[in-house]
C-alpha cells in the first residue's frame, strides 16, 4: 500500500468504536451538553444539569429551524456562545431543496464529528476494495459561489474536502487525480475542461467518490460531448485558467480508444470503486451510472447533509446509524419519538438529530425506513424528504409520494407545475423507451390519484389532466438552474417533484 493510501487508512481505523448502542449514544450526548453548557442555549436549558438521556428529552424541546435561526444570525454576526461554546469556525448553506437556503454553523466539535464517521468510512472502503495505490478522484465543485465573509469575520463555504480534516486533506493532495486548484475556477466551462483532462489523464484512477450520481454523470457526457477540446489538450498540452498543461501521447491513446467504443475500463483500467448516492431520487441516476462504469464495483453512500452525518456504509453496504457523530431520536408518522433501539423494521421516520454545531433535538425533514439492525445498529434507507410539497388547490403532492409514482420511469423523470392557465402538473422526461404517451400519462395519472385530494381535485375540473413533455438535456438545465441560484454542482440532488411555477419554462420542453 502506498503511504498516501497507508495513512488513510491509519486515520479510519483509529477512530473506530465499539460498544453498545445506547451506551455510545449517550455518552456522546453528555459530552456534547458539557461541552455547551456555558452557550446562551445551554444556560437557558440547564444543560448542566441534565445527567441522562431521559432528562434531556424531558427538558429540551424538538426545534425545526425556525426556532434558532435568530441565534444563528446573531453567531453570523460575530456573536459568541450562542448555541454552542465559542464561535463558529465556519458556516456552510444548504442546498434548499424545499424551503430555501440555510445557513448552518459549524464548530471545531462538529467537523469533528463529521470525521468520525467520514474517516472509518474510507478505511473501511480501502481495506475491503483493496486500494493500495492509485489515485482517487473525490468530487472537487468549481468556485462557483463568491467568496463570502461574514460580519463576523466567518467564513461561508467549505471545500469539498475540509469535512475530512486538515490531517487526511494532507494525503489526500497526494493521491488526488485532480489538483486542488481545479476547485478554485469559477468558470464552468473551464472547471469542466480542466477535470476531464486531468481524469481521462489517469489510468490508474482506483477510487471516485463523489456525492450526487448527477455530478458524475454529467462529466460522463462531457467527455464525449467535449472530446475534440480533450484530444487538443492530450496531443498538444496547453494553457488553461492560468496553469500550464502537459501533453500526455499515452492519455491521448486511451481516450481515442475510449472515443471509439464508449467503454470506460479503456479509459480506467484499475477503477475498483465508485461510492455516491444511491436512494430515494438519486436511485435511476445511480444505476445509469452503474452501466455506464460497469466494470466497477458499486457503493451507496448512506444519508450525510449540510447538518450532519446521519448514517454511513459498512463493509456490507448496510447503511449504519452513525452513532458517534450525533445524537438521534426518530419520529414516526403519528409523532411519536424513539430512540434507536426501539425502531421497528420497515416502518419510516423523521430523523431528529442533534450535533455539536448547536442543532439540539432538530427536525431535519430526512425520511429513513428502518430495514432492520447489524449488530444492534439500525440499518437506514433514505426515503426522501416531506418538506418538499406542491399544492395549487389543496392536493399536497409530497416529493416522496411523487418518487413513488414515478420510481420505475428510467432516465430523467420529474413533475413540476404546468404552463397552462388551470392548474395542473406536467411530466418532462428525457426519453419514453418503451411507453406510449398517451400510456404513460394514464399510467402516472393513476397513480398520482391514489392520492384522494389529488383525485378529487381532477374530478371538480380544479386540476388539469396530466401534460406530458420531451426535453433535451434536462438534467444539465436543471442542474444549472441550482447553480446558478448557488447550490454547489457536487451537492446537486434532482428531485422527483419541484413546486415553483417556472420550472417547465427552464426546460423548454416538446408537449407530447
Amino acid at each position: 500500500m502506498t503511504s498516501a493510501w497507508r495513512q488513510l487508512h491509519a486515520l479510519g481505523s483509529g477512530l473506530k468504536n465499539t460498544g453498545a448502542v445506547a451506551g455510545r449514544q449517550e455518552a456522546w450526548l453528555m459530552n456534547c451538553l458539557r461541552r455547551n453548557s456555558s452557550s446562551e442555549y445551554g444556560r437557558r436549558h440547564n444543560f448542566d444539569k441534565i445527567d441522562c438521556v431521559a432528562e434531556f428529552r424531558n427538558q429540551i424541546p424538538v426545534i425545526s429551524y425556525d426556532d434558532i435561526a435568530p441565534g444563528i444570525q446573531r453567531m453570523y454576526d460575530g456573536e459568541a456562545d450562542v448555541l454552542f461554546s465559542a464561535k463558529p469556525v465556519a458556516f456552510e448553506r444548504t442546498g434548499g431543496s424545499t424551503s430555501g437556503s440555510k445557513l448552518i454553523p459549524y464548530s471545531q466539535n462538529s467537523l469533528e464529528d463529521f470525521q468520525a464517521a467520514l474517516l472509518p468510512w474510507l478505511a473501511n472502503t480501502i481495506e475491503q476494495f483493496g486500494i493500495t495505490s492509485g489515485s482517487g478522484y473525490f468530487s472537487i465543485s468549481p468556485a462557483t459561489r463568491q467568496a463570502e465573509i461574514s460580519p463576523g469575520g466567518i467564513s461561508v463555504g467549505l471545500p469539498d474536502g475540509a469535512y475530512l480534516g486538515s490531517a487526511a486533506l494532507e494525503h489526500f493532495a497526494v493521491i488526488s487525480s485532480v489538483p486542488a486548484w481545479v476547485g478554485g475556477l469559477s468558470e464552468l466551462s473551464q472547471w469542466q475542461l480542466a477535470t476531464l483532462y486531468f481524469l481521462s489523464s489517469q489510468e490508474d484512477l482506483a477510487l471516485i467518490s463523489v456525492w450526487s450520481p448527477t455530478f458524475l454523470l454529467m462529466l460522463l457526457d462531457a467527455l464525449e460531448r467535449r472530446s475534440g477540446e480533450l484530444e487538443t489538450l492530450l496531443c498538444d498540452g496547453g494553457r488553461l485558467a492560468g496553469q500550464d498543461l502537459p501533453r500526455n501521447p499515452g492519455a491521448l491513446a486511451r481516450f481515442s480508444r475510449f472515443i471509439a467504443n464508449r467503454r470506460t475500463e479503456v479509459l480506467w483500467p484499475n477503477l475498483k470503486l465508485v461510492s455516491c448516492w444511491s436512494e430515494a431520487s438519486s436511485r435511476p441516476f445511480f444505476e445509469q451510472l452503474r452501466q455506464r462504469l460497469p466494470h466497477a464495483a458499486f457503493q451507496g453512500k448512506g444519508l450525510l447533509s449540510t447538518e450532519g452525518v446521519v448514517s454511513v456504509p459498512n463493509r456490507a453496504g448496510q447503511p449504519l446509524l452513525a452513532l458517534d457523530s450525533g445524537f438521534f431520536e426518530f419520529m414516526d408518522d403519528q409523532g411519536n419519538l424513539r430512540l434507536a433501539g426501539e425502531l421497528e423494521t420497515g416502518k419510516p421516520y423523521e430523523t431528529v438529530m442533534t450535533t455539536s454545531g448547536g442543532l439540539y433535538r432538530y427536525r431535519t425533514g430526512d425520511w429513513v425506513i428502518c430495514e432492520g439492525f447489524a449488530k444492534n445498529i439500525p440499518i437506514f434507507r433514505f426515503s426522501g424528504r416531506r418538506g418538499l410539497t406542491c399544492d395549487m388547490v389543496g392536493e399536497k403532492l409530497t416529493e416522496d409520494f411523487v418518487l413513488s409514482c414515478l420510481e420505475d420511469i428510467p432516465g430523467f423523470r420529474i413533475l413540476v407545475p404546468g404552463a397552462d392557465t388551470t392548474p395542473g402538473y406536467a411530466l418532462v422526461v428525457d426519453k419514453l423507451d418503451n411507453h406510449e404517451p398517451a400510456t404513460l400519462i394514464r399510467l402516472v395519472e393513476a397513480r398520482l390519484s391514489k392520492n384522494p385530494q389529488y383525485a378529487f381535485a381532477r374530478k371538480l375540473g380544479q386540476l388539469d389532466k396530466l401534460l406530458l413533455y420531451s426535453a433535451s438535456q434536462p438534467l444539465e438545465k436543471y442542474v444549472e438552474r441550482l447553480v446558478t441560484a448557488g447550490a454547489r454542482i457536487g451537492d446537486v440532488k434532482v428531485t422527483a417533484l419541484r413546486p415553483e411555477p417556472d420550472w417547465l419554462e427552464t426546460f423548454s420542453g416538446t408537449a407530447l
